[in-house]
């Protein structure tokens, strides 16, 4: 699909007024913009965001960074695919819409089940 020129111009200004994403598609919309381009102009933006600046997290989290296929391990950056708070074991899977992301994090449930099983009888 194509993009209005002005429809990104727009964009752009209001990002760099410092406005989250979430803000900028509500803005577009109620302009008037057509919701088609401004979700696929956010979703794009959001997407190359993420891929440039990864999450930050916290010493209470530990990231995975999953070499997909067809990645070349010596010429990818490093980035991250899942986060795990060490505390509760909460997975959060920053590359959801990839499926070796939920085949991994599948796997670190089922370790961290099997570790919270092991601890348990030690506890007593």
């Amino acid at each position: 699909m194509e993009i209005d020129y002005n429809l990104v111009q727009r964009a752009q200004m209001l990002l760099t007024l410092d406005h989250p994403l979430t803000q900028v598609r509500e803005i577009l919309l109620r302009e008037g913009y057509p919701q088609e381009q401004v979700t696929e102009l956010i979703d794009a933006t959001e997407e190359v965001l993420n891929y440039l600046v990864p999450p930050e997290y916290d010493e209470n989290k530990i990231g995975i960074d999953i070499l997909h296929p067809g990645e070349n391990p010596h010429s990818k950056k490093p980035s991250v695919d899942i986060l795990i708070d060490k505390r509760t074991g909460k997975l959060d899977l920053v590359t959801s819409h990839l499926q070796e992301t939920w085949r991994v994090a599948n796997e670190v449930r089922k370790a961290i089940k099997a570790q919270r099983k092991g601890n348990k009888k030690y506890l007593h």
